[in-house]
Parts: structure tokens; C-alpha cells; sequence
């Protein structure tokens, strides 16, 4: 039987908890589903082998119950408890848990009374006017949930999520909004976006003021806000035009930053470790502060030092002190995902060398006019030049891709020639004559051998034929290193974000002959790819491989727009600067290079 991905038993888990949740279940043992898909996502580990040697308890938030539903779908293809819950009701329902504002209890409430079961059947009774005659809901309501409808239909198709790169630019727009409130003193982007996520479901903001009102107005005021969604004390939504983004800010004394910050940087499984750490110390964390056993952070909140022996709150000035109250090395907010950064911050084993922006010397993958790039490669060079790069890699497209403008042979020697015209004219920018050279469906090169052990950087990457399965896709990958001639693995997976699945293949075994021939393994910041996966990373490091940390630009603006996304895939990674060969001078560079 084909194995089943992590990816569908998180989806399951999520569905379970969802379904439970309908049906009424309390909080704590929907919430268990919750953390345990959390758990999966995370896991490094072959979960199949984890199944078959019954290992599946070992884990933190898998007890007896989940892991026997989790071994049911992996070893037999479908989890029977969650098949038995959905036949309690309607195909679509799940859809009316994507209308905001709309819960577990409403869409029961809908369904028992109006036979409501997806989003059509909502609409349809909202234009019926049947809604508003429920207790509980009335016309206020009606109309919001048809907004609600609206909104989920835009983003019901990318599963609610959106890219970074999709998002980043206006989320920071608006973060430098916050920041020229009046009477902000510190202001932060949380959540999935501050840890770098690929995708994201909303944007938070967290701020610090003596007094949110003048805050949470100016907020409201930006001139992308098209909807005000919620405000309160201490919290505020608006919806953004253009991207449908919900941003949710946060507005609380100075003395309370650092610990919201954190709280609201995530993620829930990082927390729910620190937590348990914290216990154990006498100690408890949440938004509002670091406080002794017995302290009240309700009470807190107020202003109260003590409250029925609860001791004063610890004041905490940034969160490298919030870790080292814990006896915690500093876990830099892109690897808070428990995936092992707790127990190495403990051993303070953690990384600190993680690799930066500043440390990249050579742009490596980019491609200009001569192909589909956008600017000619005198402007590239330039661009380089003035971005600080000592040299740079000229990879455009092969013969195959014809679709993206592919260099025959004939063009490619003739581009030849322009990069040594270049080359004069900026001897400060060193270029490397290079190729980014199609992996045909049988593992082979689009040109010969003769023609590529004459360039200085081959890429092989994998543009067509994505609908291959997992052997034939890994066959093809593992023959494509057996050429002498290729030097790095172009954006290994071919993902494209909300838009293709990651091509399957058998990624442990490819790393494994990967590290056998001395093969480099691409971080390609393109924000439609971040590919390679922060887990994959993981495992290319175990191996011992030499990564690049590359841009894939196709314009003068994409050489420094896209390095960002780089960084932070590897950086998720755990990739330290000397596990890049482009931190390196040019010689260092090209020595890397060599094949074993």
C-alpha cells in the first residue's frame, strides 16, 4: 500500500477535531486533535515506520486514543472514527466552518433548524431572510454572514491561506503604520509571519502604548482597511482590500511587550512545551507576563501586585530574558515549531551562527533577457554590483524549456561572449558562466556533457512531466546525479505555493546519493517556491550536504526582493553560514563545487 503523507493525517486530525466540535464535544478533548495534527505536521521522523514499530505514544500530544486512529489511516488508507462522524451529517458542512463568524454551535444550530449544510444553503436562507427569525441570530447577523460568504468563497480555494510573499509587503506597510501611532513606544509583526512561515491565515501585530485608544484609531484609518471586523480593550481586526487579509492588532502596556510578543509570535506547540517547563520552575507564562506558581494573570492585568498570595509579576524587558528565567537559550522566533529547538535550547545547542542576509557574498541562479528574465544582463550585473555581490552565477533556462525563452546551443555559446563584454566592464563582480539545464523524464541533461564541462555552475532542475509517480520521479532524480557535469539541484521539489503539491518522490533516498556525489542542494527564494521545506533542509544537513542560498531572480528588482524568502527557509532549516557555499569568496565558491 502506498504510504499515506503527514499531511493528510494533519488534515484528518483537524477534521476530526472540527466534526467533534459540531457535535458538541467539550473544549479539551477537541483541542487534543488540535495539538496532535500540530505535532504531525512538525514531525521529522518517517511516520510510517513510527506506525508500524508502535512508537506513535512516544510523542508529546499522542496518547492511546489518537495514536490508534493514526495507525488506522496509515495502515489501512481511512481513520473509520472520523468516516463515522462525517455521516453524521451533510457532504459540505465543513464549508460554513470558513464563514466568519460563524462557529461549531451556529452551523449546528443552522443545520438542526434551516437543514443548512453548506455554504450555498447559507446564502440561499440569508436571501431568504429565514436566518433572522432564529433565536440568536436576527438581521445584524444575516448580513454579516452573507459578507462572511463572500469572503470565504475568495479564499475558500487557496484553503484560507495565503503566501508570505503575498502578504508581507502590506502587512508591513501596516506594521509601519502602528509604529506612527500616536504614543506607540514598540511595535512587532507575531505570529506565522514573524517565524516565516510559507503560508499564512492572518497577520498580528502586537504594540505597546499607555493608552490603545489613540492606537486602535489611527489603525483604523489606514487606507487599505476594508472592513473594521472587531474592536475591544485590548485587541482590534480590520480586513485588508486587495489580499482579503485579516490583521489583528494588540495594544498593551510597555511592562507587557516582550512576554505578547512571544505569546503571540507562537507557535501553539512551542508554547505548550514552554509552558510545561515553566510549571516545573514554579512558574507561569501568558501574554500578560512571567508570574510565580499561584499568581493570577487576570489579576495581574489590572494592576494588582498580590492577590490571595500570588507574588508580584517578573518583569521581563525583551524574550531572550523570558527564555533565560527558564534556564533556556534564546530560540529565535523561525524555529519555534518544537521541532527540536526546545531540547537543544535547554542544552544551549542551539545554532547561533544561523545564517543572514549579510552573509551571502555570491548571488547564485538568475536569469535575464536572453531567456525569460525581465532586464539584460549588464543591468543584472550592475544591480549585483550595487547590492554588494562579489560575483554571480548566469543560469538561464535550457533548450527544453522553450516555453521560458531555453538557450539552444547555438545562443547559449553566443551568450558566452556577452558575459566576458560584461565582465570588462565590472571586473569587480566576478561572473560565472552557468546554466540552469532541464532533468528530462529519464534523470538525463538537456545538453551534452562536451558542452557542459565547459561552464562553471550547472543547476539541474525538473520543469515538465511533474504527473510522474513517486518512483519514477525519484529514478529520475537519482539519475540526474550520476551526470559528473551537474553541480546543484535546482528547487528540489518543484512546489509551487497553494498552486502544486511538491512532486513525489523518496526525498530521504535522494539526499542519501545526493551526499554520496557531493551534490549542493538549492534554498530557492522565489516566494512562489521557498523550496526547499524547512524539514527537507533538516534532512539535507544530517547528511552533511552543502547548501546555496539562491534568489532565482528574473529582474533587477527580484535580486534583492526574493533573498529574504531564502533566508528565511533556510534559517527555519537551522542552516548555520558555513552550511552555505555562496558565504564564501568565489574561490571558495567554486571549490565547494567540486564534485566528490
Amino acid at each position: 500500500m502506498t504510504p499515506v503523507d503527514k499531511s493528510v493525517v494533519v488534515k484528518a486530525l483537524k477534521d476530526m477535531s472540527a466534526y467533534l466540535q459540531l457535535k458538541g464535544e467539550n473544549s479539551f478533548k477537541t483541542r487534543a486533535y488540535d495539538l496532535a495534527a500540530e505535532r504531525i505536521a512538525g514531525l521529522t521522523e518517517d511516520l510510517q515506520a513510527l506506525v508500524e514499530q508502535k512508537r506513535l505514544t512516544s510523542l508529546p500530544n499522542i496518547g492511546e486514543s489518537i495514536g490508534a486512529k493514526i495507525s488506522d489511516l496509515v495502515l489501512t488508507g481511512k481513520m473509520s472514527a472520523l468516516e463515522e462522524l462525517k455521516a453524521l451529517w451533510p457532504p459540505r458542512i465543513m464549508e460554513l466552518m470558513q464563514v466568519q463568524d460563524l462557529g461549531p454551535k451556529k452551523a449546528k444550530a443552522l443545520f438542526e433548524l434551516l437543514g443548512v449544510g453548506s455554504i450555498d444553503d447559507l446564502e440561499k436562507a440569508c436571501n431568504d431572510h429565514r436566518v433572522r427569525d432564529l433565536k440568536g441570530f436576527g438581521q445584524k447577523t444575516e448580513d454579516k454572514l452573507l459578507a462572511g460568504i463572500a469572503l470565504a468563497r475568495r479564499s475558500m480555494g487557496a484553503g484560507g491561506r495565503k503566501s508570505l510573499g503575498g502578504v508581507e509587503a502590506q502587512a508591513n506597510a501596516l506594521l509601519a503604520w502602528v509604529k506612527s501611532a500616536p504614543g506607540v513606544i514598540r511595535a512587532s509583526l507575531g505570529g506565522s509571519v514573524r517565524r516565516r512561515r510559507e503560508t499564512v491565515a492572518d497577520v498580528d501585530i502586537i504594540a505597546s502604548a499607555a493608552d490603545p485608544a489613540p492606537v486602535f484609531e489611527h489603525f483604523g484609518k489606514f487606507p487599505q482597511v476594508a472592513e473594521h471586523m472587531s474592536s475591544g480593550e485590548s485587541k482590534a481586526s480590520v480586513r485588508l482590500m486587495i489580499t482579503d487579509l485579516q490583521v489583528d492588532l494588540r495594544v498593551l502596556p510597555d511592562e507587557d511587550f516582550a512576554s505578547a510578543l512571544h505569546h503571540f509570535t507562537g507557535s501553539k506547540a512551542h508554547h505548550i512545551r514552554l509552558r510545561g517547563i515553566a510549571n516545573d520552575k514554579g512558574l507561569t507564562i501568558s501574554e500578560w507576563g512571567v508570574f510565580r506558581m499561584g499568581a493570577d494573570p487576570a489579576v495581574q492585568k489590572k494592576g494588582t501586585a498580590k492577590h490571595e498570595g500570588a507574588q508580584e509579576k517578573l518583569p521581563i524587558k525583551d524574550e531572550a530574558e523570558l527564555y533565560a528565567l527558564l534556564g533556556m537559550q534564546y530560540v529565535p522566533p523561525e524555529l519555534r515549531e518544537d521541532w527540536g529547538e526546545i531540547e537543544a535550547s535547554i542544552a544551549h545547542t542551539l545554532p547561533e551562527d544561523l545564517i543572514t542576509a549579510d552573509d551571502i557574498c555570491g548571488n547564485v541562479h538568475m536569469h535575464t533577457v536572453w531567456s525569460d528574465g525581465k532586464d539584460t544582463l549588464e543591468a543584472m550585473v550592475r544591480a549585483a554590483k550595487e547590492l554588494g555581490y562579489k560575483y554571480v552565477t548566469v543560469t538561464e533556462h535550457s533548450q527544453t524549456s522553450n516555453y521560458a525563452g531555453g538557450l539552444s546551443l547555438e545562443r547559449l555559446k553566443a551568450q558566452w561572449g556577452e558575459i566576458e563584454q560584461v565582465q570588462e566592464k565590472f571586473p569587480e563582480v566576478k561572473l560565472l558562466k552557468g546554466i540552469e539545464s532541464d532533468i528530462l523524464e529519464d534523470g538525463s541533461l538537456d545538453y551534452p556533457d562536451s558542452v557542459l564541462e565547459q561552464l562553471d555552475v550547472v543547476i539541474g532542475s525538473i520543469h515538465q512531466r511533474y504527473s510522474q509517480d513517486e518512483a519514477a520521479m525519484t529514478k529520475r532524480v537519482l539519475n540526474a546525479f550520476d551526470n559528473p557535469y551537474l553541480h546543484v539541484w535546482g528547487h528540489p521539489t518543484g512546489r509551487l505555493l497553494l498552486k502544486r503539491d511538491p512532486a513525489p518522490m523518496r526525498m530521504e533516498e535522494i539526499l542519501d546519493k545526493a551526499a554520496k556525489k557531493g551534490i549542493t542542494i538549492e534554498i530557492n527564494g522565489c516566494p512562489d517556491r521557498m523550496d526547499l521545506a524547512a524539514e527537507n533542509v533538516r534532512k539535507a544537513l544530517e547528511r552533511g550536504l552543502k547548501l546555496v542560498v539562491s534568489t532565482d531572480a528574473h529582474s533587477v528588482g527580484e535580486l534583492k526582493s526574493h533573498l529574504p524568502y531564502a533566508i528565511a527557509s533556510a534559517r527555519r532549516g537551522w542552516v548555520r553560514k558555513s552550511d552555505v557555499l555562496n558565504t564564501r569568496d568565489v574561490k571558495g565558491f567554486r571549490e565547494g563545487l567540486v564534485r566528490r
